[in-house]
C-alpha cells in the first residue's frame, strides 16, 4: 500500500471517529445510505440486520464495506440462493463471525422456486453487474435490458421459505435494517411483513421504477403501508430507504 494511501485511510478513520467522512459528490447524489447507517451506529453501538439478496456480498453492495469496518459492533444475516454464489459470499464474509450466510431465497407461499440467471460459462457476454443477478420473474432481464440474448440465460430451483418463519427460525425479535434486493420481488416481500411482531428501524429496498421492476401503483402502496406504521421514506433513483425517527439522533 502506497504511502498516500495510507495518509488516505489514517485521515478516513480520524473523521469516522468524529463523525464525518470523505464523500465523492456525483450528479445525482442526494442521499448518502452509509453515513446514514454510521449514523445509528454511533448512537445505538450495534446494529443487527438481514440482508436478502446478497449475492456475493461483494458485487454492488452497499453494505459490505460497512460491516467489515465494523464486524465487532455488526450481526446478522445474508441471504443468498445461488449455491455457486452462496459459496463466494461465505468466503467473503470468512471474517465476519457475527454475519452468518444462508443459502435460501425468501419467497411468500413457496418452499422452492426457479430463478432466472445468466448461465455462469456464458458471463463474459454480458456486463460484470449481470453477473450472478438472478430473478424470480423470467422477462426481468427484458425490462432491465441487461441481456438481449435468451440462449445466455439458465434456469435453477432453489429453497425458499418465508420471511416470517425465517425470523422465528432465528429466533429474531428486534432489527435495526432489512435490506432487500430480489429484482423483482421486493414489493412481495414488504408487504407480507407483519411489523406488529418485527419492526426494523430502517429499511432499504430496490424499486427500481424506471426498468419497471415495481410499478408506481405498488410502490405508491409500499409507501402507503410503510407510512401507516410511521416510517419516513426517502425515494433515490433505484432504491428507496424507509426508517422510524430515532429521536436519540436528533439530539445528538
Amino acid at each position: 500500500m502506497s504511502i498516500l494511501s495510507n495518509i488516505k485511510n489514517y485521515l478516513k478513520k480520524k473523521l469516522r471517529d468524529k463523525g464525518y467522512k470523505f464523500n465523492k459528490i456525483g450528479p445525482y447524489s442526494i442521499f448518502d445510505f452509509e453515513s446514514f447507517l454510521y449514523r445509528h451506529l454511533k448512537t445505538h453501538k450495534k446494529m443487527s440486520f438481514i440482508q436478502i439478496g446478497a449475492n456475493d456480498g461483494v458485487m454492488n453492495d452497499p453494505i459490505y464495506k460497512f460491516n467489515f469496518e465494523n464486524k465487532d459492533h455488526v450481526n446478522g444475516y445474508v441471504l443468498e440462493p445461488l449455491p455457486d454464489i452462496f459459496e463466494k459470499l461465505k468466503e467473503n464474509y470468512k471474517d465476519c463471525k457475527n454475519i452468518v450466510p444462508c443459502n435460501v431465497a425468501i419467497h411468500n407461499t413457496e418452499s422452492e422456486m426457479i430463478l432466472h440467471r445468466v448461465s455462469p460459462s456464458l458471463e463474459n457476454k454480458v456486463p460484470n453487474f449481470a453477473k450472478g443477478i438472478a430473478s424470480f420473474d423470467k422477462n426481468h432481464w427484458k425490462k432491465t435490458s441487461l441481456v438481449n440474448d435468451e440462449n445466455l440465460m439458465e434456469e435453477i430451483n432453489v429453497k425458499c421459505v418465508k420471511f416470517s418463519d425465517f425470523i422465528k427460525s432465528k429466533n429474531i425479535r428486534s432489527l435495526d435494517l432489512l435490506i432487500i434486493d430480489t429484482e423483482g420481488y421486493d414489493y412481495e416481500i414488504i408487504m407480507s411483513i407483519d411489523f406488529e411482531i418485527l419492526k426494523p428501524n430502517i429499511i432499504r429496498f430496490e424499486h427500481g421504477l424506471r426498468n419497471n421492476l415495481m410499478t408506481n401503483k405498488k410502490f405508491s402502496k409500499i409507501c402507503k403501508y410503510l407510512n401507516s406504521f410511521g416510517y419516513q421514506i426517502i425515494t433515490e433513483s433505484y432504491d428507496a430507504t424507509a426508517y422510524i425517527i430515532d429521536h436519540k439522533v436528533l439530539y445528538i
